[in-house]
């Protein structure tokens, strides 16, 4: 049976929440609660729904795992509204059996954004780091240790925490894994205090060199970076790929694009590069498919994985 509870959160600047419905998941192993908050992408405030999956018995403060779904919501719908993809399905499953909190976003709640819509995409990298500042207040929640992982467009957003350009006078993230993303359009990036994961499949049709350069960049800088690829797999942690016909960001693949910290965006050879550029080189209509995902569990148990070994033992109580 459902069980509801109604709450409402004040919170001083951009933040607004609203209603919370909480209700017990099929599965029996955690209770779910709608958040409802405004945040900022492109100088805009937009509307933003986020699901937090509770584990049921387990003690808190519970360590925070947010995720970011991809293009694609094909996976789990929110009550009252919103859904996510299937990575972030799966690692609501996984992730509260482990006795994480997972917190799940839908940066497209109330737009008509499709997955061919690249260029329309908002900064969920903000709407994470907004909500962030949300739970550590709550204290369910432990703000030692709050992760952030996302799959594909997700996994671009998560490769923004470690933007040179980032404000990181809030609480920071512990870990962050970033699985599938294109790194066609990466960020200078500054040292962090955490790791980053990225996972790529040898088969995606976003190829594994604009990576393996960000990678590079990522420890000239000092960032402690895994970078692993998982042989056979497509994009979708699939053993059944194919390239089609479809809108991609993989053109740049010899040739990344870079946000500078001067605000400006330079192609890793050094040569200036522009939205107009972007769209030129850097989109094309070499889209993937298959979607068995074979391999996806694998992946999502090496993110599990990656963030129990680097969750911290000390918890913070407010």
């Amino acid at each position: 049976m459902n069980r509801f509870l109604k709450c409402i959160i004040n919170f001083v600047g951009i933040l607004s929440v609203s209603a919370c419905v909480t209700s017990a998941a099929e599965e029996h192993t955690y209770i779910t609660k709608t958040l409802k908050f405004n945040s900022t992408s492109r100088g805009e405030v937009k509307p933003v729904i986020a699901m937090i999956a509770i584990p049921i018995n387990v003690a808190g403060p519970l360590p925070v795992i947010i995720t970011q779904h991809g293009s694609s919501r094909d996976g789990m719908v929110f009550p009252r509204g919103g859904r996510t993809d299937e990575y972030s399905t799966r690692l609501i499953t996984e992730g509260t059996k482990r006795g994480f909190a997972v917190v799940a976003i839908d940066a497209f709640y109330k737009t008509s954004i499709k997955p061919e819509d690249k260029r329309k995409f908002p900064n969920a990298h903000q709407y994470a780091l907004d909500l962030k500042t949300l739970l550590v207040s709550d204290p369910r929640f432990d703000g030692a240790n709050m992760f952030y992982t996302g799959f594909s467009y997700g996994a671009g957003q998560v490769n923004k925490s470690v933007d040179i350009l980032t404000e990181f006078n809030s609480t920071p993230w512990r870990a962050v894994a970033a699985a599938e993303p294109g790194c066609n359009i990466i960020s200078e990036p500054v040292r962090v205090p955490f790791p980053v994961l990225l996972i790529k499949g040898s088969e995606s049709h976003y190829y594994l060199e604009p990576c393996f350069y960000f990678a590079r960049l990522l420890r000239a800088a000092g960032v402690k970076v895994t970078l692993s690829v998982i042989d056979g797999a497509n994009h979708f942690f699939s053993t059944d790929g194919q390239i089609t016909e479809g809108v991609a960001v993989n053109g740049c693949r010899f040739n990344p694009v870079i946000r500078m910290k001067n605000h400006t965006l330079q192609f890793a050879d050094g040569s200036p590069a522009s939205r107009l550029l972007i769209r030129q080189k850097c989109i094309t209509s070499e889209g993937g498919s298959g979607k068995n995902r074979f391999l996806l569990d694998g992946v999502i148990k090496q993110v599990l994985d990656f963030f129990a070994l680097h969750q911290s033992k000390e918890k913070v109580i407010e």
